[in-house]
């Protein structure tokens, strides 16, 4: 499952979605976790009139988007497609979202949202 944080100094999650100047993209495995690539960059939402288009297809691979804010369109755009934004306090530590979703996932406990993805991965 592959997971994306709005991040602007790569360890913590810092942005609002249709703001943020990158997002890290984690593969999530349940087991130890690697950093896959940085998706965007701030030169690449600069030539988009659509800052919220150019991110969804940039995460279209992604499961689950984490970020400190998002509206409700641009929210609902991103379910559209199948991708589940969560927002988290800002400064809220990557690590530590993957930690809390490894022990979700190894409790057995989803909620409906959760299940599904994993279930399509």
């Amino acid at each position: 499952m592959l997971i994306a944080f709005a991040s602007s100094d790569g360890k913590t999650i810092d942005s609002h979605f249709a703001s943020a100047p990158r997002f890290e993209m984690y593969k999530f495995t349940g087991g130890p976790q690697g950093i896959i690539h940085t998706s965007l960059s701030s030169e690449d939402m600069m030539e988009s009139n659509d800052k919220v288009d150019v991110r969804i297809r940039m995460l279209k691979e992604c499961a689950i988007v984490y970020c400190t804010q998002i509206g409700g369109p641009a929210a609902a755009r991103l379910v559209q497609c199948g991708i589940h934004p969560l927002k988290v306090p800002v400064g809220a530590e990557i690590v530590d979202e993957l930690n809390k979703l490894n022990k979700l996932l190894l409790s057995k406990k989803l909620p409906p949202w959760l299940k599904k993805k994993v279930g399509d991965c």
